[in-house]
């Protein structure tokens, strides 16, 4: 399970400095996801490219709709939405991405500035 720490970790960290220059807002974080997955895991696949995009936008969407004030939590919708991808590819099965989840939540800070 530590492997995929320092994966979200450099994803994240990665994610963070495309953004550091102000041209994408920080709520829109999690929109990088599939692209940052398809960079990490050379995928070039468009149809489960969009099908990650679809996913990951109804997660948020569903999330934002439970509570208006998650898009504050823009680095947790972006882990979350970078993982789903895995799930997404096959790579993970849901059970592994909840554990993941669980495991990043106590080891990262993801709801704070």
């Amino acid at each position: 399970m530590e492997k995929w720490l320092i994966e979200v970790k450099e994803a994240l960290s990665e994610a963070l400095k495309a953004i550091s220059n102000g041209d994408i807002p920080q709520e829109n974080l999690y929109q990088l996801a599939s692209l940052f997955y398809s960079k990490r895991n050379h995928m070039n696949n468009s149809s489960l490219f969009e099908a990650m995009n679809h996913e990951i936008d109804e997660q948020v969407k569903s999330d934002r709709l439970y509570n208006p004030n998650s898009k504050l939590h823009y680095k947790f919708h972006f882990v979350s939405s970078y993982l789903i991808c895995f799930v997404i590819a096959g790579k993970i099965d849901e059970f592994t991405y909840d554990q993941i989840m669980d495991l990043v939540n106590q080891e990262m800070d993801l709801f704070e500035e």
